[in-house]
C-alpha cells in the first residue's frame, strides 16, 4: 500500500511537471538569478559594451503645439540585447517574466529621452511592460509610453511652415563603454498606417546614431527625426477667408455718399475692430517670437487696407464740405464727368465766386471722384498683393518640406 502511494505521487509529480512547464521554467530562472548581479552589465567579462538594439512602433502622433513648442507621441519602445547569464537549457524556447520583483533583479539599460517634457508609462489594466528571455540569453524589453517632447519650431512661414521634430534617447548613467545603442536593422521605426496628425502631413522620417558628450562622460545615443508640413485648409477657412471678407466689407463705404458720415464711420471702425479681434485670436495661439511671420504680413496688409478705407472717407468727407473760395483747383485739375459723377445743372456759385462750368460750391465732385477711384485702386492693390503673397509662401513651403 505504501509503495503504491509513493508510485502514485511520483506519477502525479511527473504529470505536473509535463503539464506545467512554465512553473519549472520559473524555477530555472530563479536558479540563474542566485548569483546574478544587477549592477554588472552583461558584457563586463569581455570588457566591452553591451549592444542594445532599439525599435519603435508609433501608435499615435499628436499635433504640434506652437504655443508650447512641443508634440506628443504614443509609442512602443522595444529594446533587445543579449545577457549570457540568463541563457538556459531545456524548457520553453522563451520565458516571459511577469513578476515585477523578478524583473527588477535583471539588468536593463537606463534609457531616457533627452528632450522629453512629460512622460508616462501605461498601467491599464496592468503595467504595459514586457520582459522576455530566450534560451540563448536574448532579452526583449518592451513598454508602452506616452511622451510629450520639445520641438523647436521655426515660424517665419507660419501657417505655410514645415517643421522637423526630433526624438533623442541615450543612456542616463552608463557611458559608451557600457551601453552601445543601435537602431534595429529592420523596421527601426514603424508608424501605424491609420495615424492622422492634426494640421500636419508627415512627409518623411528617419533615424541616425550619435554620440552625446557631456561633463559627466561620453554616451551612446540615437535620434529619430520627423519631417512635417502644415496643412493650410484650417487657416484658410478660419483666418484668411474671414479677413478677406472684412476687407471687402470695408470697401462698401466707397459706394456711400461722402456726406453719409454716420454710416461710413460705423462701417470703417467696425471692420477695423473686427480685424483687430481676429488678429488677437491668431496671436494668442502662437509664442511671442520677435520675428515677422507670414500670418503677420497678411493681417498687417489687411489692417492697412481697412484703415486706408477709413482715411479715404475722412478726405472725401472733408472735400465734400470744403467751400470753393478763390480756388484754382478746378482750373488746374479738370475732372471728367464720368469720374466726378457730374450730370449738369451745377448749383450757383457763392456771391463773389466766379462761375466754373461743371462744378458746385464745394469740392463734392472731387470727393465723388476720389470714391470712384478708390473702387478700382483698392481692389487692384489687394489683388496684386494676393498674386505675390500666395505663390511666394506656398513655393517656400514646398521647397523646405
Amino acid at each position: 500500500m505504501m509503495r503504491l502511494s509513493l508510485l502514485l505521487l511520483l506519477l502525479l509529480s511527473q504529470l505536473s511537471s509535463q503539464t506545467n512547464p512554465a512553473g519549472s521554467q520559473r524555477e530555472r530562472v530563479l536558479r540563474l538569478l542566485d548569483d546574478y548581479d544587477v549592477n554588472v552589465w552583461p558584457d563586463q567579462h569581455r570588457n566591452s559594451a553591451t549592444d542594445v538594439s532599439v525599435q519603435m512602433f508609433f501608435n499615435s502622433f499628436g499635433s504640434l503645439n506652437a504655443g508650447n513648442m512641443d508634440f506628443t507621441l504614443d509609442l512602443f519602445l522595444r529594446q533587445r540585447w543579449n545577457d549570457h547569464r540568463l541563457a538556459y537549457e531545456g524548457g520553453l524556447p522563451s520565458y516571459t517574466i511577469v513578476d515585477p520583483q523578478l524583473r527588477e533583479k535583471i539588468w536593463k539599460p537606463d534609457t531616457f529621452f533627452e528632450n522629453v517634457k512629460v512622460a508616462s508609462l501605461h498601467t491599464v489594466t496592468v503595467p504595459n511592460v514586457l520582459l522576455r528571455v530566450s534560451q540563448n540569453g536574448d532579452v526583449l524589453y518592451s513598454m508602452r509610453l506616452t511622451l510629450r517632447l520639445s520641438c523647436s519650431l521655426e515660424l517665419e512661414l507660419y501657417p505655410f511652415d514645415a517643421q522637423t521634430c526630433y526624438l533623442h534617447l541615450s543612456s542616463y548613467a552608463n557611458p559608451g563603454n557600457v551601453i552601445a545603442y543601435s537602431w534595429s536593422a529592420e523596421d527601426a521605426l514603424e508608424i501605424d498606417d491609420e495615424i492622422e496628425i492634426s494640421e500636419f502631413d508627415l512627409m518623411a522620417y528617419g533615424t541616425e546614431n550619435r554620440t552625446v558628450v557631456t561633463v559627466t562622460g561620453i554616451y551612446s545615443g540615437l535620434t529619430a527625426h520627423f519631417a512635417l508640413r502644415r496643412q493650410n485648409g484650417y487657416h484658410i477657412l478660419q483666418t484668411y477667408i474671414p479677413t478677406i471678407l472684412i476687407v471687402f466689407i470695408s470697401w462698401v463705404s466707397f459706394w456711400l455718399d461722402p456726406n453719409a458720415a454716420p454710416g461710413r464711420i460705423t462701417l470703417g471702425v467696425t471692420t477695423l475692430l473686427t480685424l483687430t479681434t481676429l488678429a488677437a485670436g491668431v496671436r494668442q495661439a502662437l509664442p511671442p517670437v520677435s520675428y515677422v511671420k507670414a500670418i503677420d504680413v497678411w493681417i498687417g496688409v489687411c489692417m492697412i487696407m481697412v484703415f486706408s478705407a477709413l482715411l479715404e472717407f475722412t478726405v472725401a468727407n472733408w472735400l465734400a464740405n470744403k467751400l470753393m473760395i478763390d480756388s484754382r483747383l478746378p482750373e488746374l485739375i479738370h475732372l471728367p464727368r464720368w469720374l466726378a459723377g457730374y450730370t449738369g445743372g451745377a448749383p450757383k456759385p457763392l456771391p463773389g465766386q466766379p462761375k466754373m462750368e461743371g462744378y458746385g460750391q464745394t469740392y463734392i465732385y472731387y470727393a465723388r471722384a476720389l470714391d470712384r477711384l478708390s473702387r478700382v485702386v483698392f481692389p487692384v492693390n489687394f489683388l496684386v498683393f494676393n498674386l505675390i503673397y500666395w505663390p511666394y509662401y506656398i513655393i517656400l513651403q514646398r521647397a523646405i518640406a
